[in-house]
């Protein structure tokens, strides 16, 4: 079968990454979660940990607490690199569980875990973010991030005394690859509602008397027991174009949905207390009823829920679980975008207009909850321009060889391992790898964290890659969006700047720049919280010594100089030093993500440490 291979094809790129990490650091847990949360849209970054034991079935391998919701996420790793070539390594529901399970142990054994001996700083910051905090987390979520495909689409129940929400997400290798395929393009599918569901969702077009008639526009609502019975089949593919693809049933917003469909006096009102969903589609079998307004639809093409992705998960879930859903009904509004009839519309793409059409629909429409910036803006301008310039710039040579390799910036999740899998086994495939080494794959999120830390902002790459992503562009943004600035002749548009061939080599300049303190920062075996200490190592670096290190002779030597090295080990150790004591009471990885921790260690130390030259 042609997807399985693809999938195989997928996985082994995957893995081979994850195994290339691992030879560095030493183990592989950490780097394959490394690998795997990016595609997890969490506006916050986890603290990535390890601690297992096999006797008493427990392991935690990364945490992450909303002071505000009081939401707790625990990550848990089912790692499992080898398997046969030609099929695809299948987890079941019962691994899945005894893996949730460790995680679970953890959270109601920290007592005991807490009078044992062998515990890193790290561990213990959790433990007591657990200890302290227990009466008032009201939700757990945990996620299980497995090496292998889980095909099964049941709900995974599980309980913690004490806690009122616990929910398993599972984060495999399908869903890795569905998200890396969404990311790259939509392939058409239809549904027929008519014909596979015997049901016909009935909706009133609305009248648009203006613009160019790319779209069509009709609202309505749709049967609860509908949309979960099409989630059911259909699952992410539903939801790919969302912009917080595979959102979790999660938080307030969902536990009220839950709580609705539950109580069966309370059931008539969840049209009333529910927002519904937004979707597309690219086209449909739409017939008008009589000369009504009303119209019914019969099929679609490419249909997608652009918002209401949590509303869809809630219904699904309650359907899962046996909850009653006859009669209930969701706010529908559909867009069906008639990107194929643009002759009117000069010099339009039509694919690049759908791409557009989406975006827009999707950021408008998402306003209740938080939109992740690094999947709506990755098909800006200068998105686009960063990735040409990687494709068309050579690393240079040290020995007068011909330049043989280019850095590959990845604008989109997967992007890379897709190109791979387009060529064809062989030399086709090597001579891609050889001009794009692995190992200089670099994502719009880890581009923007490097940025962040080298311009000053440690506590904001600290924060994670969405937040980092987000200053990033917020900080560039004349390179993709106009502004208006007022002079005597009043608001004039500013256009957007080009970006330069040294605007690009700077950008990678930090990257190596971040990589070689963390080379050394591994060397040095310090205790914990490897990623704080690196960001504000590589901050205070460019605060005291920026005028020092010429971002572009870092790109033409692709290094750091070596002269650097002992200047880094006092600096990083020193951060840790300050990390620790300066917070206090404080979680370590919460106080590194505040504007008041980067200020206090240039206080403290920025004096002193400036003065290694």
């Amino acid at each position: 079968m042609i997807e399985n291979k693809r999938k195989l094809e997928f996985l082994k790129e995957f893995l081979d990454t994850v195994e290339q990490k691992a030879n560095v650091v030493g183990s592989r847990q950490t780097p394959f979660l490394q690998e795997v949360l990016p595609y997890i849209n969490v506006n916050d970054e986890p603290a990535l940990i390890y601690y297992a034991k096999r006797d008493l079935k427990l392991q935690i391998n990364g945490y992450l607490y909303f002071e505000d919701t009081d939401v707790l996420n625990l990550y848990v790793v089912d790692y499992e690199p080898l398997f046969t070539n030609d099929s695809i390594p299948v987890v079941n529901m019962t691994t899945i569980k005894e893996v949730a399970n460790r995680a679970k142990r953890f959270f109601t054994n920290v007592d005991s875990i807490f009078k044992a001996a062998d515990k890193s700083m790290e561990i213990l910051d959790l433990i007591k973010l657990i200890r302290s905090n227990r009466n008032e987390i009201e939700e757990v979520n945990i996620f299980v991030v497995s090496s292998k495909f889980y095909f099964t689409n049941k709900p995974i129940d599980l309980s913690i005394p004490g806690i009122e929400t616990v929910n398993v997400h599972v984060w495999d290798m399908d869903r890795v690859y569905k998200l890396s395929e969404a990311e790259q393009g939509i392939r058409d599918f239809e549904i027929q509602f008519e014909d596979e569901y015997n049901s016909i969702i009935q909706l009133m077009h609305i009248t648009n008397r203006t613009g160019n008639g790319l779209i069509d526009c009709y609202i309505g609502a749709i049967p609860a027991l509908l949309l979960a019975k099409l989630y059911d089949d259909w699952g992410p593919k539903l939801v790919e174009r969302n912009v917080r693809s595979f959102l979790q049933a999660r938080g307030g917003t969902n536990k009220g949905i839950r709580d609705t469909l539950k109580d069966s006096e309370q059931r008539e009102l969840f049209f009333a207390y529910n927002n519904g969903i937004s979707s597309v589609a690219k086209s449909g079998e739409i017939v008008q009823i009589g000369n009504s307004s009303l119209y019914e639809i019969k099929s679609l093409t490419s249909w997608q829920i652009v918002n209401g992705g949590q509303t869809t998960a809630s219904i699904h879930q309650a359907y899962k679980n046996g909850i009653d859903l006859e009669g209930v009904n969701v706010q529908t509004k559909l867009t069906i975008l008639n990107t194929g009839e643009v002759n009117n519309v000069p010099n339009v793409d039509r694919h690049d207009l759908e791409d557009q059409l989406i975006t827009k629909i999707s950021e408008y429409a998402n306003t209740q909850n938080k939109i992740n910036k690094s999947d709506l803006l990755a098909n800006t301008r200068f998105m686009s321009d960063i990735e040409k310039l990687s494709r068309n710039t050579w690393i240079p040579s040290f020995d007068n060889s011909k330049e043989e390799s280019k850095w590959y910036f990845e604008r989109a999740r997967g992007q890379y391992m897709v190109d791979i899998s387009r060529r064809s086994k062989g030399k086709e495939q090597t001579a891609f790898k050889k001009m794009y080494p692995k190992e200089n794959v670099i994502t719009k999120v880890e581009l923007a964290k490097y940025f962040m830390s080298w311009e000053g902002y440690p506590h904001v790459s600290s924060k994670g890659g969405e937040e980092a992503f987000k200053k990033f562009m917020d900080l560039n943004s004349q390179y993709w969006k106009q502004s208006l600035n007022t002079n005597d002749n009043g608001e004039v548009t500013k256009p957007i700047q080009d970006i330069s061939n040294n605007f690009y080599k700077e950008l990678i300049a930090r990257r190596l720049i971040n990589a070689y303190v963390a080379k050394i920062v591994d060397g040095m075996k310090l205790k914990g919280y490897r990623a704080n200490v690196i960001y504000y190592t590589v901050a205070m670096l460019g605060h005291l010594y920026r005028d020092s290190i010429m971002l572009i002779d870092v790109w033409n030597k692709q290094e750091l100089s070596e002269k650097w090295e002992g200047i880094i080990r006092i600096i990083a150790s020193n951060a840790l030093n300050y990390l620790r004591e300066s917070a206090g009471d404080q979680n370590v990885t919460q106080w590194a993500k505040k504007q008041d921790c980067w200020d206090g260690f240039i206080k403290e130390s920025a004096a002193v440490l400036g003065e290694l030259v």
